[in-house]
């Protein structure tokens, strides 16, 4: 085991141990083994499903054979990738997040997961994986190791097989560190969103989308962040039924610099419409930039149908009433709920801030040139946070192999 990858995963290992939900997805007001397991999970299932819903709006093809979660933690996105996949294997460096992983596991021998402390990829042979994905796990390992690691993943990938991968890239020049994103208390995350006059009739495939929306400060705290971090209206395109999020990221409104307790504002919200037909759910919410969607601290939305065409010839839909909440996510059993932290130590120590690294983007093209890769798509990153210039990469590799579509 190199020094890099040795400091690795004690820092893992040890964060693993002491609070493994916020080591993968670090809400800061989850700290402190705050994470409830099922909403956890389906944070795996809305990034998967909002990320194929990407690809086939891309036109890119997917092999469904085998697939690869590199920096897998307890299986966050492993168990949402096996809905598409024949076989998923998640790999990790902590063998205290593999054996969390292993218990959660609903997917039987289909998912499969791997304990690796080296800075390669050795216990896997080439030409290994139709599919690689990992994200949010790169920008937590030394540069060194992480080249390592992308040319490792280019090895086990398949001739035609599909990587996805996300990096930092750089830091912003112009960012202020004195400058401290906090969250708000946890009581004001609540929000009555009213709908003035739902959409009426069909909406044009990637047409705009105006709405008037009311919203109501009911968390007994005034909303008043900081201008790095503001509060806003936003809304998600959901399946028909509402249960599997499609886009995640669409309209954004701001909201007033201060809303008081028990006050309310009223915003025009502009959203466009999914670029394919379809019957979809919108889901209005409020987000706090940076720290959370209001839905995911136990506040209300809103939900309402809305039909997408190429044409406007189809019967105006009914208006909204009634649209029932998604329900739980597949095999979220209590047992596997409470029994997550059981096995671990009550005194385990916290190693401390999650150390943060990225590649520059003009060397990881320059990398991915030189191996021929055919760079598919190349979309703008926020995930490794406000300071960073981040991206996420899709890429084919070339060869005899034909993805399915």
């Amino acid at each position: 085991m190199s020094d890099d990858v040795r400091d690795v995963h004690r820092y893992w290992e040890s964060l693993a141990r002491h609070d493994p939900l916020w080591a993968v997805l670090s809400d800061p007001t989850r700290k402190g083994r705050k994470w409830d397991l099922p909403s956890f999970l389906e944070t795996g299932r809305r990034e998967i499903s909002t990320l194929f819903y990407l690809l086939e709006d891309l036109k890119i093809a997917v092999d469904g054979r085998r697939a690869l979660d590199f920096g897998c933690g307890v299986g966050r996105v492993t168990q949402a990738l096996a809905e598409h996949f024949e076989q998923v294997i998640g790999v990790d460096i902590s063998e205290t997040m593999v054996r969390l992983a292993g218990r959660l596991n609903r997917h039987g021998d289909r998912v499969r997961y791997v304990l690796n402390q080296t800075d390669d990829l050795a216990v896997f042979p080439d030409p290994e994986f139709s599919f690689i994905y990992t994200n949010i796990v790169l920008q937590h390992i030394p540069p060194p190791a992480a080249w390592k690691y992308l040319a490792e993943f280019w090895r086990v990938l398949a001739p035609g097989g599909l990587l996805i991968f996300q990096l930092p890239s750089h830091l912003k020049a112009d960012l202020n560190p004195a400058v401290v994103i906090r969250a708000m208390p946890e009581e004001a995350y609540r929000a009555e969103i009213t709908l003035v006059d739902p959409p009426s009739a069909p909406v044009a495939v990637s047409g705009p989308v105006v709405l008037d929306v009311i919203v109501r400060n009911t968390g007994g705290r005034d909303w008043s962040p900081p201008a790095e971090a503001p509060v806003r209206l936003g809304n998600h395109w959901l399946d028909a039924a509402g249960t599997t999020m499609l886009i995640q990221d669409d309209g954004r409104s701001f909201l007033p610099p201060s809303v008081a307790a028990g006050g309310e504002c009223r915003l025009s919200l502009a959203m466009t419409a999914p670029s394919r037909e379809g019957d979809y759910t919108v889901e209005l919410d409020l987000v706090h930039e940076s720290i959370s969607w209001f839905k995911d601290k136990g506040s209300a939305t809103v939900r309402f149908p809305v039909q997408v065409r190429a044409g406007l010839a189809a019967p105006p839909p009914k208006p909204p009433a009634g649209v029932p909440a998604p329900g739980p996510p597949p095999d979220s059993s209590a047992a596997r709920e409470t029994a997550i932290y059981d096995e671990l130590p009550d005194d385990s120590e916290d190693p401390g801030a999650i150390p943060m690294y990225g590649l520059p983007s003009a060397e990881v093209m320059d990398f991915l040139d030189r191996r021929g890769a055919e760079v598919l798509y190349l979309e703008k990153d926020e995930s490794c946070g406000r300071e960073w210039i981040g991206f996420r990469y899709f890429v084919r590799k070339p060869g005899a192999g034909e993805a399915k579509g």
